[in-house]
């Protein structure tokens, strides 16, 4: 894997610092080269532990420390141990500050490796990367992550000196399970959802085929439209066997993605009848290239045997546009029939008011009856 220096300059569009230097005197960074990490075939779960490393290689001291990013692909923190350090709510990302002087020409490593990582069961191929930029510095669009993050509740991460001229540059540690290499031909089979509109309707999702050594490791689902996906309670889950999972949406890129190595079940509600509506379930491409893209997707579709019996319709799910597969047109509709009844029921009510207060009337203005008068 080459190794790449990476320098991280902060903002001046002219080329020169806020306080007019020149670029060359702005801090750059030399980030530790990482090899390769091979993962055994019976440790699929076992990501590397991470441990970076950066150098000061420009021509000015960091007087206010540095800010270290790190990203993970294919796994996730499993904790969020340190003070200093901001986690993403996915765990897939971290900034940590280090509030103190990077000398020119000093080098330094994390005092311990960062939180451990761990990636599904399932055969994997991902990265760690990490950049560094000083303090109150930041590149242009990077994430406030004081703001959207959750800080570590440890005691601080802190660093140690190393010796600058060891860092060859990079910031990338690889890692894949073994016998995840090669070109290969991943696939997907298509399902058909069946159910009533106003229920659950449910359907097993196939595994991905593969022509030899590990597959990917999940389905994508995009489902039809005039569905909403509806994953069981916890008090629903109770009496479901633990082998099988439910697909669900992942909250950091907003897909619903099925991901159990044994028995995965696709659960919606069926809120309308859309016709042409069809979905699709689809798979990555090998790290190396696929020989066969085409069977790289395939469809969802639905089919619908008939609507709810009236007090059989499940509870619906709740109107969240990003769970939801309902258009702004379909809710609007929902909101004039609404109305319509609303203002059906307001004219009842008149007509009988109406009715009562004709009817006192008419007793008042009757003639009087004597005993003995006839009827």
């Amino acid at each position: 894997m080459a190794a790449v220096a990476m320098i991280l300059l902060g903002p001046d569009a002219d080329g020169r610092g806020g306080g007019g230097r020149p670029v060359g005197d702005k801090p750059s960074f030399t980030l530790r080269s990482h090899e390769l990490f091979t993962i055994g075939p019976k440790g699929t779960d076992t990501v590397p532990d991470l441990t970076p490393a950066f150098g000061n290689t420009g021509h000015v001291a960091v007087p206010h420390g540095v800010v270290m990013r790190v990203a993970v692909t294919e796994a996730a923190f499993t904790s969020a141990d340190h003070s200093n350090c901001y986690y993403a709510k996915d765990r897939r990302s971290v900034f940590c500050e280090f509030p103190s002087t990077v000398p020119v020409g000093a080098g330094y490593e994390t005092a311990e490796s960062l939180p451990h990582a761990t990636g599904d069961y399932s055969p994997v191929m991902g990265s760690y990367t990490y950049s560094v930029w000083p303090l109150g510095d930041p590149p242009a669009h990077t994430e406030d992550y004081k703001a959207h993050y959750q800080r570590g509740t440890g005691s601080a991460l802190g660093l140690r000196p190393v010796a600058a001229g060891t860092l060859k540059g990079g910031g990338e540690l690889r890692f894949r399970t073994a016998g995840y290499v090669g070109r290969a031909d991943w696939g997907i089979k298509g399902v058909t959802l069946r159910g009533r509109i106003g229920e659950y309707a449910e359907v097993d999702i196939p595994q991905p085929t593969r022509s030899s050594g590990p597959g990917p490791r999940r389905v994508r689902v995009e489902l039809p439209e005039g569905t909403t996906l509806a994953t069981p309670t916890p008090s629903e889950r109770d009496g479901i066997p633990s082998e099988v999972d439910f697909c669900r949406r992942d909250e950091g890129d907003g897909n619903i993605y099925c991901s159990h190595v044994n028995w995965n079940t696709l659960r919606v509600r069926i809120d309308r009848r859309v016709e042409g509506a069809e979905g699709k379930l689809s798979v990555p491409e090998p790290p190396e290239g696929d020989t066969h893209p085409g069977n790289n997707t395939a469809p969802l579709t639905l089919e619908i045997t008939g609507t709810a019996r009236a007090g059989h319709a499940v509870p619906p799910v709740p109107a969240d546009p990003s769970v939801s597969s309902a258009s702004g047109r379909d809710r609007g509709t929902r909101g004039v029939t609404l109305a319509a009844v609303a203002s059906a029921t307001a004219l009842a009510l008149a007509l009988a008011s109406l009715f009562v207060i004709r009817r006192r009337r008419a007793r008042r203005t009757a003639p009087s009856r004597r005993p003995g008068d006839r009827t």
